[in-house]
């Protein structure tokens, strides 16, 4: 009667361990997923985070109006596509440049840049190329660069930045593929990201 009484005693309390039991299983794997899933979102930003690509410059069948010194490179730009990103730009609900440049075509443009945004700009064109469409019109490839010995660029690296905090705007720097040195850089919206400029 005795043994009878030990044996349901273990059985009760091993009953009530079950549960206990499969808790701990639960939570296990529940910690386990919670693991591989703050891997896989940190390996999506590093990888977002060091995202650089070999880019090969287009031919421009028109003439470029607008350059920019930056560095000692010069970055030039024709007014139709400065044009046709400004189109592009405000269809996404930014029109703080406005739907055109309203440039003259007959005229040369120059204008000098630097390293970052933080700067003061002297005219409408600075900010319209360094935070507006300069990005977006290099990562289509849309631009003649010179190095500052005047030798063709034909092939650059785009390196793209994380989003800025509180901004919907990405900081990109272009480098010269051979000589690794800065040629650009500017912001571009994130809503920009897969807006084609058409055909030259």
């Amino acid at each position: 009667m005795a043994q009878n009484s030990v044996d349901s005693a273990v059985s009760a309390a091993a009953v009530a361990a079950r549960p206990a039991g499969n808790m701990y299983k639960i939570a296990n794997q529940v910690h386990r997923i919670r693991v591989i899933a703050l891997a896989a979102f940190a390996f999506l930003l590093l990888s977002f985070a060091c995202a650089q690509r070999s880019l090969r410059l287009r031919n421009l069948w028109t003439r470029p109006q607008v350059h920019v010194l930056f560095e000692g490179y010069t970055v030039s730009f024709t007014i139709k596509d400065i044009n046709k990103a400004l189109e592009l730009l405000s269809e996404t609900g930014d029109t703080t440049y406005g739907a055109t440049s309203s440039l003259d075509t007959a005229k040369d443009h120059f204008l000098e840049l630097y390293r970052g945004t933080r700067q003061e700009y002297r005219n409408r064109l600075q900010p319209l190329m360094q935070r507006g469409v300069g990005a977006f019109l290099l990562t289509a490839g849309r631009a003649y660069i010179e190095t500052p010995k005047h030798k063709k660029v034909t092939d650059i690296i785009v390196d793209i930045q994380p989003i800025i905090t509180g901004t919907d705007k990405v900081m990109i720097f272009f480098y010269d593929a051979k000589t690794k040195a800065l040629l650009f850089s500017g912001t571009m919206s994130a809503d920009m990201y897969n807006k084609d400029l058409g055909i030259d």
